[in-house]
């Protein structure tokens, strides 16, 4: 019998990264000058910086209104380098409160922020397909990446379509990642290598070429990057004999263009990743996949952004993104076979565009967007059943300084509209019905009632470096064309959310802050069963699990299933507390802990009491130290199975780097290990972390 697994992996560069540490580590021992201060610092010049990273820039496409600051975070290079994440999920799970969750199913892997997973993905400006997200992002290299920022709290209305995409109807999105990937501000080139634990190996190259016009008037550059990546899995094994098939390799292309002139500025992006990831395999207590994978597994993006300064007052940013997955997907009742497989193919295109009219103290934003995903043969549990939907959006932002730009206020409105142009005929989730592909619930052509959201926020500085900010959010849709169970009368869904922050400076070495939050979801609609006339002509009222029975209560025909809804509040309250600050000259440091002082019943099951985080970097000499630690509480994880709780681990990061130079250029070495309490902790059901990660690390700026 052909044995896929064994044959699918081809191992042309899997020890490519081995081989670079060893011929760079032999020649810098032999020839190294004497030991450098640290590596050169990621920051320019002042005159030298993206204008479009600046929070307050009117070119700066994600810009948050100030009142934001309280539950928004940003994740800069230097940092990146500092944690040395394996992934874009590795350095998220440092984030306040945030949860970098294990793959299971076809999901691969997610993010729990508060206690919620509804988040969407920006890379330059491209909006990424939900259920694809993160497949896409696992193979994003960090080597390409300038800066992460964590939208919490879904009040950010301005940023992308809100509405419930995928699964229509649902919850609205509750929160952005936004990633921006690097541009050259000066001629550079980085290498990286690294060798871990279960045989994995990394290596990758960034460099980029600036170009700069006569006197300074405008500039243009060029930027690439290369990465190939294998990531083993442990040779041991689940409690239940299965292996823990959490291996993956990927080989990634990039490349970036861009120019700046006349108040005109175009960036051009295109990205490809080509590999092939496993499914992980859960425990006794977990469902498990007998070793499923995806190979091939390959995903382009292509980005042209950019922006238009035509006066002191008027600024319009636009962009356009398109990206395209195609996967097989590869299962079997078995981890022997045989195997079957499954095409999936995804596309997205999205368009958005805004304007900025800037007067004294006054700023007023208005855009839209448009949204367009098309899965011709179905995905994530729905294989063969063609998933499209169009969303149309426009939004708008006004923002007031008063008091000599002291105090800040702003209000949001945006407008989502979705149709439904091929998929199924429910919009909360839920099992796949009767029928399967040839399913009488199949809808073409159906709009979903529009989603309204409002948001309005404050900001107030009380005190030199000391700032109040408040924001209130609210979130709306009508349960229009949906049955109710019996004896339930659907309600409009409501989510009601806001927060209170305070943050501010008594030293360089103590920056403390604290944000209250508070998030309630009214009538969250939950799909109870399916109503229909029984082979007996019996009437069956919002019953789960319509299928032919012996007993005679399958549907008489299925083309008269209706289905049924019920629905019930989620609340989720707490507070987040954090600190920074340096240590002496060359150190820093920074801690916070998000605790829930209101979960509702259905909250507990999947929402942690409480995440700790610390974070530290100190340099003596030419030595860097490392470190993170993360605490997260026990949770229940899933009602019906004792042994099913989730979290409740103390994981510890630990890095040593080493700087030198090598012929006059710069070159770390690092020593590290991830989760070094080795606890096979889950984040999922059934789904375990692999343990003690070690691992040594090359890198270097040409």
């Amino acid at each position: 019998m052909f044995d896929y697994k064994r044959t699918r992996r081809a191992p042309s560069m899997r020890t490519l990264a081995i081989l670079i540490l060893s011929a760079v580590a032999g020649v810098a021992w032999s020839n190294a000058d004497p030991p450098a201060a640290a590596l050169p610092p990621v920051s320019v010049s002042a005159e030298r910086v993206r204008a479009e990273l600046d929070p307050d820039s009117a070119t700066n496409p994600f810009r948050l209104a100030a009142s934001s600051g309280g539950h928004s975070l940003t994740i800069t290079r230097s940092e990146i380098e500092a944690l040395r994440p394996r992934d874009v999920f590795d350095l998220l799970n440092l984030a306040t409160g945030a949860i970098s969750t294990q793959g299971s199913r076809k999901g691969f892997s997610g993010l729990l922020i508060r206690g919620d997973s509804n988040f969407r993905w920006i890379i330059d400006g491209a909006f990424l397909q939900p259920t694809m997200a993160a497949r896409i992002l696992r193979s994003l290299p960090v080597l390409a990446i300038e800066q992460i920022e964590l939208v919490r709290g879904g009040s950010a209305l301005t940023l992308g379509p809100m509405a419930g995409s995928a699964s229509p109807g649902g919850a609205p999105v509750d929160g952005f990642v936004i990633v921006r990937t690097r541009k050259p501000l000066r001629d550079e080139v980085q290498l990286r290598a690294a060798a871990e634990s279960f045989g994995t190996s990394l290596a990758g190259a960034w460099g980029g070429k600036r170009f700069d016009g006569v006197n300074d008037e405008g500039h243009a550059y060029v930027a690439g990057l290369v990465g190939r990546e294998h990531v083993g899995s442990p040779s041991a094994r689940l409690d239940n004999g299965a292996a823990y098939n959490s291996g993956r390799e990927s080989t990634q292309v990039m490349g970036k263009a861009g120019i700046e002139l006349g108040g005109w500025q175009i960036d051009l992006m295109a990205w490809r990743d080509d590999g092939s990831f496993d499914i992980p395999n859960a425990n006794s207590h977990g469902p498990g996949q007998a070793s499923w994978f995806m190979d091939p597994s390959r995903t382009d993006l292509y980005v042209m952004s950019g922006s238009k300064v035509w006066n002191a007052n008027h600024t319009t940013l636009w962009s356009f993104s398109r990206g395209l997955s195609r996967q097989t997907f590869w299962t079997a009742n078995t981890a022997a076979g045989p195997y079957a497989s499954v095409y999936n193919e995804n596309d997205l295109d999205h368009l958005n565009l805004r304007h900025h009219i800037d007067w004294s103290s006054t700023r007023v934003t208005l855009g839209l967007d448009r949204m367009h995903w098309d899965a011709p043969n179905g995905q994530q549990y729905y294989e063969g059943i063609r998933r499209e939907e169009l969303t149309r959006s426009a939004f708008a932002m006004l923002e007031q300084r008063l008091l000599q730009d002291r105090l800040g206020l702003d209000i949001s409105v945006r407008r989502d509209r979705v149709k439904v142009l091929h998929g199924l005929d429910y919009y909360t989730g839920g099992a796949q019905p009767y029928g399967g592909v040839n399913s009488p619930l199949r809808t073409t052509g159906k709009f979903l009632p529009t989603a309204r959201f409002l948001s309005v926020g404050a900001s107030w500085l009380v005190a030199p470096e000391w700032t109040i900010m408040t924001r209130y959010g609210t979130a709306e849709q009508t349960s229009e064309g949906l049955s109710p169970a019996p004896g339930v009368a659907l309600g409009p869904d409501r989510q009601r959310k806001w927060e209170l922050g305070l943050k501010g400076t008594v030293s360089t070495a103590f920056r403390p802050s604290i944000n209250v939050f508070r998030r309630k979801v009214e009538n969250e609609k939950m799909l109870s069963g399916y109503s229909y006339t029984a082979s007996n002509g019996s009437s069956q009222l919002c019953r789960t699990g319509v299928v032919p029975t012996s007993g005679g209560l399958a549907p008489a025909s299925a083309s008269n299933l209706v289905p049924c809804y019920s629905q019930s509040d989620t609340l989720r309250g707490g507070v987040e507390l954090g600190a920074s600050g340096r240590i002496g000259e060359r150190g820093s440091y920074s801690a916070q802990l998000t605790r829930f002082s209101s979960l509702s019943d259905s909250a507990k099951l999947i929402t942690p009491r409480s995440v700790f985080d610390v974070a530290f970097s100190q340099e003596w000499g030419a030595y860097t130290l490392t470190g993170a630690l993360k605490r997260v509480s026990a949770y229940r994880g899933s009602a019906g199975d004792a042994q099913a709780w989730l979290g409740g681990y103390t994981r510890l990061d630990l890095g040593l780097g080493y700087d030198f130079r090598l012929s006059g250029t710069p070159i770390r070495a690092t020593i590290y290990g991830r989760n070094l309490t080795n606890r096979k902790y889950e984040t999922t059901n059934g789904i375990q972390d692999v343990g003690r990660v070690l691992g040594v690390e090359l890198s270097a700026r040409l």
